[in-house]
């Protein structure tokens, strides 16, 4: 009988052993990974660090040479979220987008609000905003550079994460990207600008100069972060021209969106080394 008890102990004793955390007998965990997340990156972790990711989205369009003439003046590399239909009629600014050093991302194909209800009834209409972009963007992009996608108007679904998710190509990007600078436009009762974004800016038909004051107090405020802008106004140009060099005086660092280590989380081990064009074309 005593021998019998010692051997049920040893039995169970050799069963917790084998099931011990770190053992031979141990089965990794399955990790699922994925790139588009279910709600948008809000945190991009430059917020106090005097370092700055400047961002522009909607083109590329007649007024992004400008853009980019001013941005090569001062060598600041930035990030350009690409609109398909603007490509289209650009394609020439793609390839000088990326001959002058900056990182091209994916703005959807023509810029619609993909919360409506037509893009959950019809997946394929979801894929095929991100797919148009990519197979544009990435003939242009150079191997290890990482694919990054940010939701027009900031308007996005989970269940838009779970469709891209399982594309074999689309997976792969980093997004929905949201930005710490650059969103509303707020004057305080006196008349301050504290706050500026540079499309509410040329509605309220301000120059430049002063939708430089909102950009920089609020940069200055958080003391770095991603900033929200534009390249297809006709004073796209000149914001960049007051804004840049005070911030070059202020001792700020300049970073494209691959540079910010915080993204780094979302990527995985398994991501190809080199920008993917999709094979199959995107449905009209």
């Amino acid at each position: 009988m005593r021998g019998r008890k010692l051997g049920a102990c040893v039995g169970v004793l050799a069963a917790i052993v084998l099931a011990a955390p770190g053992t031979a007998a141990e089965k990794p965990k399955e990790q699922k990974f994925a790139y588009f997340q279910a709600t948008n990156i809000f945190r991009a972790g430059l917020r106090g660090t005097h370092t700055v990711s400047l961002t522009f989205d909607d083109g590329p369009g007649i007024h992004t040479h400008a853009v980019l003439d001013a941005l090569k003046a001062y060598d600041v590399r930035a990030t350009f979220f690409i609109v398909g239909t603007m490509a289209r009629a650009h394609p020439e600014l793609l390839v000088k987008i990326a001959a002058d050093g900056h990182l091209l991302a994916n703005h959807t194909a023509s810029h619609k609000r993909l919360t409506r209800r037509r893009y959950s009834r019809s997946p394929n209409l979801l894929i095929d905003q991100i797919r148009e972009v990519n197979d544009l963007i990435a003939r242009h992009m150079v191997p290890g550079e990482t694919l990054f996608f940010r939701a027009p108007y900031g308007a996005w679904k989970e269940r838009h994460a779970i469709v891209l998710n399982e594309d074999p190509v689309l997976k792969y990007y980093v997004g929905p990207i949201y930005w710490d600078v650059g969103g509303q436009t707020y004057v305080d009762g006196e008349g301050y600008v504290v706050a500026s974004a540079d499309w509410d800016c040329w509605h309220r038909g301000w120059t430049a100069e002063t939708c430089a004051k909102g950009y920089l107090r609020e940069i200055e405020r958080k003391d770095g972060g991603v900033v929200l802008m534009h390249c297809i106004n006709a004073k796209a140009a000149a914001l960049v021209e007051a804004v840049v060099p005070e911030l070059i005086a202020q001792g700020f660092k300049f970073v494209r969106l691959d540079e910010v280590k915080e993204y780094d989380r979302y990527e995985t081990p398994t991501a190809p080394t080199a920008p993917v064009v999709a094979m199959v074309t995107a449905r009209k």
